[in-house]
């Protein structure tokens, strides 16, 4: 595993940490996947700038915790999981939803099942979904310009996921309540 400094705003070279300042602001505190991104001005700003252009998409704020949380599962990431659980519960997931999401089950509303079902495709696949799943996308009352903003959440997803992969980044101390592993995706 790979292991990387966590800078601070007042340490992060370059423009790493006007980039963490931006985020210390808008969620009040800069966790430690983000600090990991700032040991390279590049990656954290593009990251930022990700997850902004995600946050404006046609997903409602709970939609958009949806896919991350399924991205994020689907790739195996215990750091972005137990981060997505936390803001997925803010955003207005249910527990059970939660719960389904966290294990890979199907949940009860058909549009957000349908919505899940779509990303666990588009990762499993690489974008390369079958038209019928596009379809069934488009008939739970998703648009086509949804496919599109669906791809841009996986991708500022994987970016995370993989980062975490490599680096094995410390669960913040805001997100151990909501602890998470792959092994949790096969229990009952």
């Amino acid at each position: 595993m790979l292991s990387f400094p966590l800078p601070t705003a007042d340490t992060a070279p370059g423009s790493a940490g006007a980039t963490l300042t931006a985020v210390e602001k808008a969620w009040g505190f800069a966790p430690h996947l983000m600090r990991t991104f700032a040991n390279s001005p590049a990656v954290v700003e593009g990251a930022w700038a990700m997850l902004g252009a995600f946050s404006r998409t046609s997903f409602s704020p709970a939609e958009q915790q949806l896919i991350a949380l399924a991205v994020s599962v689907e790739n195996d990431c215990r750091y972005c999981a137990a981060a997505h659980s936390l803001m997925g519960r803010g955003a207005g997931l249910s527990e059970a939803d939660l719960d389904a999401l966290r294990r890979q089950r199907p949940l009860a509303d058909p549009r957000a099942e349908a919505l899940r079902s779509f990303i666990t495709a588009l990762v499993r696949q690489r974008g390369a979904v079958p038209q019928s799943e596009v379809q069934a996308f488009l008939a739970a009352g998703f648009s086509p310009v949804q496919v599109l903003e669906a791809v841009l959440g996986v991708a500022v997803k994987t970016l995370m996921n993989y980062t975490d992969q490599l680096a094995a980044v410390e669960l913040d101390t805001a997100f151990q309540a909501r602890a998470w592993t792959p092994a949790l995706k096969q229990a009952a």
